[in-house]
C-alpha cells in the first residue's frame, strides 16, 4: 500500500466541504428549470460562501505541509554535509 500525499491528505476536509458546498447550490437550484434564473443568483452566494469559508482552513493546512516537508528537506541535507566533510 502506497503512502498517500501529505499535501492531499491535509486539503481532504476541505476538499469535502466544498464538493458538499456543490452539492448544496446544485439542490439549491431548485427541480424546476423555469426557476433556475431567480434561484441561481441565491445559490451562487450561498456556494461562494462555503468555498470562501474553506479558504483560511486549507491554508493552514497546507502551510505544516510545506513547513514539515521544508524542515525534513533541511536536516537530510545537514545528514549529507555531516557526511561528506566528516564534522
Amino acid at each position: 500500500m502506497s503512502t498517500p500525499n501529505p499535501i492531499l491528505v491535509a486539503a481532504a476536509p476541505s476538499i469535502q466541504a466544498v464538493l458538499t458546498a456543490l452539492s448544496t447550490f446544485i439542490t439549491n437550484l431548485g427541480p424546476d428549470p423555469t426557476k433556475v434564473a431567480v434561484t441561481f443568483p441565491g445559490a451562487l452566494q450561498v456556494l461562494l460562501g462555503d468555498i470562501e469559508l474553506q479558504l483560511p482552513a486549507l491554508a493552514n493546512s497546507e502551510f505544516g505541509v510545506v513547513q514539515t516537508a521544508a524542515q525534513s528537506k533541511i536536516a537530510g541535507w545537514q545528514a549529507s554535509l555531516k557526511t561528506a566533510t566528516g564534522t
